[in-house]
């Protein structure tokens, strides 16, 4: 419902900007004045709906892609709407139905190689969409003027720019729904270095050792198991931190401190949205299977 709610209130404040950048666009139109679009084009704009919205998305993700290539983070995935790129074992891009709804909304995968300068190297991969979506509404509105109306094209420009300029500030802006943050929130969570901004380098420092082919026993739990005892930090990100915790323990061979540290996680499972639930059964019975032989919980998970 909560998510629901969030897009309905997206959905009108898109609604919202676009009435209004026509307004500044068009100017206040006397009650006899033609039409705001030419006959017919209102229809194949609201057909091309669908294609401007992977080209806006499309760039916006791209533009994380582009960020993390240069901050030095290699590409994982990168899904746009039922679309899906990702790489194969020998680093070919291969591309993939994308069947979750949680990521049709769009959503980069990337990893940082090496441990330095984490904090600023994401905040650069974090801002590179934002960045995409502005630099996309500017270009878009700046070429609108090389045409003219009733150019079908002048207005296509038109509808880029207030899209993309839409995406920009819903993502700029600080928030936090579902359990995900915004871009803008995440880039004001790391320039403020608070208790969340040390929970994601945690988790940076994490996959970037387990990037370089580091073991799980060896991974530094020090800076993890802070961040898991501080209230300050939200909930989804203090169950990660013992996520990882479960997964150092497990390889260490502490079998018994690894089943408690995971049946805590278990408790706490609302935390993360519902559509990750299904891998967190998953793993479970997996542990009660393999490492506890016991058929009776791997079932009941399953």
């Amino acid at each position: 419902m909560k998510n629901m709610i969030s897009f309905l209130f997206l959905l009108a404040a898109g609604v919202l900007v676009g009435y209004l950048g026509a307004r500044l666009v068009m100017g206040d139109r006397p009650a006899a004045a033609p039409a705001l679009l030419p006959e017919g084009y209102g229809f194949y704009l609201i057909l091309l709906l669908p294609l401007l919205y992977f080209v806006v998305v499309g760039i916006h993700e791209l533009g994380h892609v582009a960020a993390g290539r240069w901050q030095d983070f290699s590409f994982y995935g990168l899904t746009i709407g039922p679309f899906s790129w990702r790489p194969d074992q020998d680093g070919r891009i291969q591309f993939k139905w994308n069947t979750s709804l949680n990521l049709a909304g769009g959503i980069a995968i990337m990893i940082p190689e090496g441990k330095e300068r984490l904090r600023q190297r994401f905040t650069w991969f974090v801002l590179g969409g934002p960045l995409a979506s502005l630099l996309l509404a500017l270009i878009a509105w700046g070429a609108s003027f090389l045409l003219a109306p009733p150019a079908f094209g002048y207005y296509l420009l038109i509808v880029i720019a207030l899209f993309s300029g839409v995406i920009f500030l819903a993502t700029i802006l600080p928030s936090r729904v579902g359990g995900f943050a915004s871009d803008g929130m995440r880039t004001l969570t790391f320039l403020r270095n608070g208790p969340t901004a040390i929970a994601d380098l945690a988790s940076l420092q994490a996959l970037a050792h387990l990037r370089a082919g580091a073991p799980y026993a060896t991974l530094p739990t020090e800076l993890m198991e802070r961040v898991a005892n501080d209230e300050k930090v939200p909930a989804q990100q203090r169950a990660t931190m013992d996520y990882y915790r479960y997964l150092q323990q497990l390889a260490a061979g502490n079998v018994a401190e690894a089943t408690a540290r995971y049946a805590s996680i278990m408790e706490r499972l609302n935390v993360y949205p519902a559509g990750t639930h299904s891998n967190f059964h998953l793993e479970h019975a997996l542990l009660a299977a393999h490492y506890h032989q016991d058929l009776e919980t791997a079932e009941a998970a399953l």
